[in-house]
């Protein structure tokens, strides 16, 4: 199936305590990235943090900046712009639009008609 959900993001104000609260709960693997936020490892993965177990999905921490943001999932996508004509053609709204994450693609927000918040991912082709 196309459109998978690949990965997820956690607001934290404290990547120290998230790393200490996730791996002694769940017994993740949390890389933290200075004050960039971290990376969460919920399954075995590749060096760039890919799973490599069938079904598995990582994700990371992100820097809090309001009281109101909230844990997210992403959905892989061929083309960002695609879907988001169509998110938008359905009732949904552009949260943040396509940008650049270096080396790993291209993300963007939107929410649903409901106002449910979720990231899109694109991979950069090669």
């Amino acid at each position: 199936m196309k459109n998978k959900v690949v990965m997820f993001e956690i607001p934290a104000s404290n990547f120290h305590q998230a790393k200490e609260f996730y791996e002694a709960v769940f017994d993740w693997k949390v890389d933290l990235w200075g004050d960039q936020g971290a990376m969460a490892q919920t399954t075995a993965a590749d060096k760039d943090y890919n799973p490599t177990e069938l079904g598995g999905i990582n994700g990371g921490f992100y820097k809090r900046k309001s009281k109101d943001d909230h844990a997210s999932f992403g959905v892989e996508t061929e083309s960002i712009d695609r879907t988001l004509q169509t998110i938008e053609k359905a009732g949904g709204k552009v949260v943040t639009p396509k940008h650049s994450i270096g080396e790993w693609g291209f993300m963007a927000d939107f929410a649903d008609p409901e106002g449910n918040v979720i990231a899109l991912w694109e991979r950069l082709q090669k």
